[in-house]
């Protein structure tokens, strides 16, 4: 009988994979991290800038021109050769005046054919064109309505111009029996196609009842194919120099008396100027008097516009509200300070009384804000209470008088620091702080975003 042969299995050696060691070892790590991560605090950081703030109010303006009516010597067609917003140098063809009315019915029936347009008025209007489509943008897209106007208006002017070139002999027969005129501009100015009362008016003889923006009424002149003898047939706004009156309150006008200054942004166009600028007063009601030697042409078509005003002029390092705190500091007179061993560490002389001996030991006390007489210190190894001693002298002090600081926490060096500013300028979002102070912040430090969420001496991760 054969023997049963025991069979035992070989048990093969452990071979450890360093690959799912390193996979788990990266895993772990990458557990604790997030962990770490979510639990930790963080600090946003804030880097300082330089900046300004700009106050702006938002008003409305009357405007003042130096402006001429022109009007008719006697009735008949009017057609005009010129655009509103047009320079017209004297003696400048503005319009015709057609006593009889049959060639002014051949010019407005040319005006009203495109196809007859030349080569070279076709090239300014492309030119027009493609300068608009160039600056258009969103922000000024709210002007293509006076887009359209005005190639509506350039077209009809190139058009009837070529109708009165083709009229020649016509016209010139006109003007020889009087009954045709060619209206030419008396003198050099800008042409404008409205009246509205104000023509007149000048800063000596505005009166506040004048200001009256909701019931402004405006003649549009073009609208009429005929005016009557003593008709205003269009106006020239004769001088570059020009005003704007703008009613404020009491504040508003103290701050341009303070500043002597002024930024007007314009919100037709969101075009800025610093005008001249005084305060006047007119029956009671306070206005400032903004004076402007350029860019008349562009509001020409404006009686009254709405303006942004902004009278600081403040500059510094800005930096957001949400970084400021206030922060209690104790005060002690300027001759009780002294330095360390290395003439470097500034602190006091704190009076001890130990088993009922006195002596002083030297407490650091870093600096953060100081006055004529004072400095203001941190309460870290000090408290009010507390004796101090005039170095080189028996004369001892006792701590009480404390006072708040605004100031911002600085985390150059890893660790919050608090240090003082002096705001200068300020609105709800940000602050402009007075630069070169000797306890206060540098153009690009580094400070908690949040000032409320951290504490002197807290590490920054």
């Amino acid at each position: 009988m054969k023997r049963k042969k025991k069979i035992v299995r070989y048990k093969k050696p452990f071979h450890m994979n360093i690959g799912i060691i390193i996979f788990a070892v990266i895993l772990i790590y990458f557990c604790i991290y997030l962990i770490s991560y979510a639990t930790d605090k963080h600090i946003a950081v804030y880097e300082v800038q330089k900046g300004q703030i700009a106050q702006k109010n938002i008003y409305t303006g009357l405007v003042l021109r130096d402006e001429t009516v022109v009007y008719a010597d006697s009735a008949g067609a009017v057609n005009y050769y010129m655009k509103e917003g047009d320079k017209a140098g004297k003696n400048d063809l503005v319009c015709s005046l057609d006593k009889e009315g049959g060639i002014s019915e051949k010019i407005s029936a040319a005006g009203n054919d495109g196809t007859k347009l030349d080569s070279g008025s076709l090239a300014d209007i492309e030119s027009t064109i493609q300068t608009y489509i160039s600056e258009c943008s969103d922000m000024t897209f709210y002007n293509v309505y006076a887009f359209k106007d005005g190639i509506d208006a350039q077209v009809k002017e190139a058009l009837y111009l070529k109708a009165l070139n083709a009229l020649e002999s016509e016209t010139d027969e006109a003007v020889k029996n009087e009954t045709f005129v060619f209206e030419k501009a008396p003198t050099d100015g800008v042409v404008a196609f409205y009246t509205d009362g104000y023509e007149d008016v000048t800063e000596d003889s505005f009166t506040d009842s004048m200001f009256d923006p909701s019931s402004y009424q405006k003649n549009s002149l073009k609208n009429s194919e005929e005016v009557s003898s003593g008709q205003a047939m269009y106006k020239l706004c004769t001088s570059e120099d020009w005003k704007i009156l703008v009613p404020v309150d009491d504040e508003m006008a103290a701050d341009v008396e303070e500043e002597d200054y002024v930024s007007v942004t314009f919100r037709k166009d969101q075009t800025t100027a610093v005008p001249e600028v005084s305060v006047k007063e007119y029956d009671g009601q306070k206005y400032l008097v903004l004076t402007f030697n350029s860019s008349m042409v562009r509001f020409i078509s404006d009686r009254y516009v709405e303006l942004e005003l902004d009278t600081s002029r403040s500059s510094g390092l800005k930096i957001p509200n949400t970084a400021i705190v206030e922060k209690e500091f104790l005060v002690i007179p300027k001759d009780y300070l002294t330095y360390g061993d290395n003439d470097t560490d500034p602190g006091v002389l704190k009076v001890t009384n130990k088993k009922g001996k006195s002596s002083v030991e030297f407490v650091s006390a870093d600096l953060y804000y100081e006055t004529e007489t004072s400095y203001y210190v941190d309460e870290a190894g000090l408290s009010t209470g507390d004796v101090i001693q005039k170095p080189d002298s028996d004369e001892q002090y006792t701590l009480s008088k404390t006072a708040n600081l605004k100031g911002v926490y600085n985390i150059n060096r890893g660790y919050a620091v608090f240090r003082q500013i002096d705001i200068i300028d300020q609105n709800e979002e940000y602050s402009v702080l007075q630069t070169g102070t000797s306890y206060g912040l540098s153009l690009y430090d580094h400070i908690a975003l949040n000032g409320n969420e951290i504490s002197e001496g807290e590490l920054i991760d």
